[in-house]
């Protein structure tokens, strides 16, 4: 069975496709939907496939006391509480992602924010996050919705990805999983980026990487290790007040993940070692031919002291470098002057 993940009638993720990019505009809008809207100008002129928001039902998500990790400065729920956008914004952004020919994609934290997602504002499909990764009844909940889904795998064993992923497959086929490491900014070194080829191997599913480094270069690393999906966190400004700006890309930086993505894509499709149409011009000056060094005389013997191999690439019967060898005390038929490609009519 081939592998590939549907989001659309018209639109499927294969390994033979162009890494699929998903902007993360996480909470970094601030809860200003003119922010949130200029992100998906800038998101749309990078270039990406989709932007992805989130959307919270804080009462059905979550206590009100949580632990709080380094890169939050006030609690995560009046985080969330301060910077969630309502029903009506997330349809208009939807609405302006589609305007800008971008997916518009968001991520449920509960039941009830899954469900709002799903009727009310009409999503496509679902990215789950990391933290719901062993949250067995939502992500079960969700699957049942027979929607395509991301599934990002961050803070987990490989047995807990494989435990969620059998129950939710069993529901809904059409799944797509991240490798993650759930650090803000990530530290490079930890993001494990060969978890993507197990997790296709495993699987037999699309993969790629959800990124929380500070720069592109794993992204760019993970598309040459067969990534078709890539998630990584954006802002306008990597200096703003908030927990995710500091593992976020500006503008100019998800150009050129965009652009790096593509590159490294295309530079890795070929598995064969043939020569291009475009090196044939080159071939013509930088490849050596056979010359003589000096006059050469009918009857001579050819050795290293009158022959010897210089640039440009032989012509039609002359005779390239890789022959050398073979001219080696053969004799010549006809005089040759110094300084002359040689052909092979001019050799007994």
């Amino acid at each position: 069975m081939k592998t590939k993940f549907q989001i659309s009638k018209n639109k499927i993720i294969t390994e033979a496709s162009e890494p699929y990019i998903i902007a993360e505009a996480c909470i970094n809008h601030e809860g200003n939907i003119k922010i949130a809207k200029k992100m998906i100008d800038e998101a749309s002129n990078a270039g990406v496939s989709a932007v992805k928001f989130q959307f919270h039902v804080l009462e059905d998500e979550m206590l009100k006391v949580t632990p709080r990790s380094k890169n939050f400065k006030e609690s995560l729920y009046k985080t969330l509480e301060r910077t969630n956008l309502n029903i009506k914004e997330h349809i208009y952004l939807k609405k302006y992602c589609e305007l800008k020919n971008v997916d518009y994609l968001c991520t449920p934290f509960s039941f009830k924010s899954a469900d709002i997602l799903e009727k009310e504002i009409k999503l496509k499909f679902f990215k789950v996050g990391s933290g719901e990764l062993t949250n067995i009844p939502l992500q079960m909940y969700i699957a049942r919705k027979k929607k395509p889904t991301i599934i990002s795998t961050g803070m987990s064993t490989m047995k807990e990805v494989e435990y969620t992923f059998n129950k939710v497959y069993g529901l809904n086929k059409n799944i797509a999983l991240t490798q993650c490491t759930s650090s803000y900014p990530c530290d490079p070194r930890i993001s494990d980026l060969n978890v993507i080829k197990l997790y296709s191997k495993k699987f037999n599913v699309i993969s790629g990487l959800s990124d929380h480094t500070s720069e592109i270069f794993t992204s760019l690393g993970s598309v040459a290790l067969g990534a078709k999906i890539i998630e990584k966190h954006f802002t306008l400004n990597k200096k703003a007040k908030g927990p995710d700006h500091a593992s976020s890309l500006e503008p100019h930086e998800l150009k050129q993940l965009v652009k790096g993505s593509k590159d490294i894509f295309y530079a890795t499709r070929n598995n064969k070692k043939i020569i291009h149409k475009e090196e044939r011009q080159i071939i013509k000056w930088a490849r050596e031919s056979v010359v003589s060094i000096s006059n050469i005389k009918k009857g001579d013997v050819l050795d290293n002291k009158n022959i010897t191999v210089k640039r440009p690439a032989p012509n039609l019967n002359e005779i390239p470098a890789k022959d050398f060898f073979k001219l080696v005390n053969k004799k010549a038929k006809v005089n040759i002057l110094k300084n002359k490609k040689i052909k092979w009519h001019q050799i007994k």
